[in-house]
């Protein structure tokens, strides 16, 4: 999603009033029907059809894929099966497509539901080399790079773990591999697991270890297809026998459309990789090793863009221990809304297909003269959390670390509710937000594209019981802002334990909450300015360290911090 290619594609697809499914053959007219406003038993019939949608409610494909309409059905608790009418387009460009399922009973009453249709763009041909930041290609295009001479490889546990080598899976009984044409991508591997249950995997291997040291801090990236059977998938990276990665757990990984894997290698050398010997350039395979079929395309290692520098450090900053806080919840649903985006944060890394690392200082300090520099190994996932540490250390001469998330380009909303549950770190200096810019500032810049702060805090003071919902924009060729705040009352504080952070995103108006409690509201009128906030937003998660507002940590403030975030979810209306 973050490429905007365009390719010859078969998927323009319309569909205007084009689809029934259910009904009846005796159907009433459409004068009769509406003169049928009881049921036999004299009462009036006030009860919309239900509708039952074919498939998933938010369908994601690959550019270049072909959609096909699953369908619906709809029943009626009087007249039974009834026609559901189908509307909506599918178009050829990467975007969110809506499609609208209605039902009418005899009765007129009316009801309708909708389902998603994302279109991701295909990413592009990757090639051996980048001039810009260093790239290995480990298999593309149907073929091993050039540094992996051994090529295709597979283990079986039913052979006592020897090997089968460049034959397909011929001499291994439960797995096996082959080089196929995919719609979307050409030239892929599809690997085939039996249905024995037995411990396999496929892998691309080298003779000669490899010392791939500059690519710490960087990452192993690949895509994935999972054709049938169960889509939890494991990986690992081998550096010369006993070495090893060990497993890493990818989850459900593309589950029926390509998905793009990104895992961070430092994950990997906390898990005792030696890059220093690296001969295996990945090692996958279904998690249950059973009945599963996937293809596997462009695998990659790629250097981190600082690898270069002399003060790099790839190891992971964070020693974190939970402190198993409890505090407010939101629910899982809200009538009139659909939810979009659910990151529960329930896995071991953080999900790169909706989130990017920020990494530095910014220009003049992220604008505010801050004083972190932001690196990706200060964010971990871990017990069900999203934790960002926040630590005093020399780091290409700055004093402090932390991270800053975002989801531009690959996750964007319009109107809606999103709640996120955090807790806070505390310490005066310290600046945590969690909030939105849109989408469009690299066209128009800051203040013109809008800006949301969902919630942030300054800490130290006695202000960590204070929470600030602000927007800024641009009116007349000047930074205009409009912000509430809200003091929390018996002693409680945003870093003592979690609260949940919401506004409501309407065409007309946003809405401030804290704990399900409103505490600001912003009219929405048609003035130029505000037109921002009329347009798609991203999603930023970060802790800054001194700057402007905050002023800078003292001899008081504690460190490492850190930021506990539980989940954030956003919601669409119907």
């Amino acid at each position: 999603m973050a490429h905007k290619f365009r390719f010859q594609l078969c998927l323009a697809m319309t569909l205007t009033m084009i689809g029934c499914t259910g009904g009846s053959s005796a159907a009433p007219s459409v004068l009769e029907a509406a003169a049928l406003t009881s049921n036999t038993a004299g009462a009036a019939d006030t009860m919309p059809p239900t509708i039952s949608l074919t498939g998933l409610k938010e369908m994601t494909l690959i550019e270049g894929s072909t959609y096909t309409e699953p369908g619906a059905t709809a029943a009626d608790n009087i007249d039974g099966s009834v026609t559901v009418r189908i509307s909506g387009t599918v178009g050829s460009e990467p975007g969110r497509y809506t499609i609208t399922y209605t039902a009418s009973d005899t009765a007129g009453n009316t009801t309708l539901t909708t389902r998603r249709v994302i279109i991701e763009a295909a990413p592009p041909s990757v090639p051996l080399l980048s001039s810009a930041i260093e790239m290995l290609i480990v298999f593309d295009n149907g073929l091993p790079g050039e540094h992996w001479d051994i090529g295709l490889s597979a283990f079986d546990e039913a052979i006592n773990f020897t090997l089968c080598t460049n034959d397909n899976g011929d001499a291994c009984p439960n797995i096996a591999w082959e080089i196929v044409n995919d719609d979307a991508r050409g030239a892929v591997v599809e690997i085939s697991h039996s249905p024995a249950g037995m411990i396999t995997g496929f892998f691309v291997k080298s003779s000669t270890p490899k010392d791939l040291t500059n690519f710490a801090g960087g990452t192993v990236e690949f895509d994935v297809r999972v054709i049938s059977g169960d889509p939890d998938l494991t990986m690992k990276v081998d550096c010369v026998f006993p070495c090893t990665s060990g497993d890493y757990d990818l989850g459900p990984t593309g589950d029926g459309a390509w998905e793009t894997v990104i895992v961070q290698i430092d994950d990997l050398v906390v898990q005792d990789l030696d890059l220093s010997q690296i001969d295996t350039g990945i090692v996958i395979w279904a998690t249950a090793y059973t009945d599963t079929i996937f293809r596997l395309d462009k695998v990659r290692w790629i250097a981190h863009p600082d690898s270069s520098a002399p003060d790099k450090n790839p190891t992971i900053t964070h020693a974190w221990t939970n402190p198993n806080l409890v505090g407010a919840t939101s629910p899982l649903s809200y009538e009139g809304f659909t939810l979009l985006l659910s990151e529960e944060f329930d896995g071991s890394s953080l999900n790169l297909a909706n989130w990017n690392y920020e990494i530095g200082t910014g220009e003049h300090g992220w604008g505010n003269n801050e004083l972190q520099y932001y690196r990706a190994e200060n964010t971990s996932v871990q017990e069900g959390l999203l934790v960002i540490s926040v630590n005093k250390e020399n780091f290409a001469d700055q004093e402090y670390t932390s991270s800053r998330l975002t989801t531009k380009n690959k996750f964007s909303f319009k109107y809606g509710r999103v709640d996120i549950r955090a807790a806070m770190p505390t310490g005066q200096g310290l600046w945590p937000a969690l909030w939105m810019l849109g989408e469009n500032i690299d066209t128009v810049g800051w203040p013109t594209c809008g800006e949301i702060d969902i919630t942030e805090m300054i800490g130290g003071g006695g202000r960590e019981d204070t929470v600030h919902g602000t927007t800024h924009w641009n009116h007349e060729n000047t930074h205009a802002q409009f912000g509430n705040s809200h003091h929390l009352s018996g002693g409680d504080t945003l870093a003592n334990g979690f609260h949940v952070y919401s506004i409501v995103w309407t065409e007309n108006s946003l809405q401030w909450y804290i704990d399900g409690i409103q505490y600001h509201a912003m009219t929405l009128d048609e003035s130029l300015g505000l037109a921002a906030f009329r347009k798609e937003f991203f999603i930023i998660v970060n802790v800054a360290v001194g700057g402007n507002w905050p002023g800078s940590p003292n001899t008081n403030t504690q460190f490492p911090q850190y930021l506990a975030v539980d989940y954030i979810r956003v919601f669409q209306p119907d």
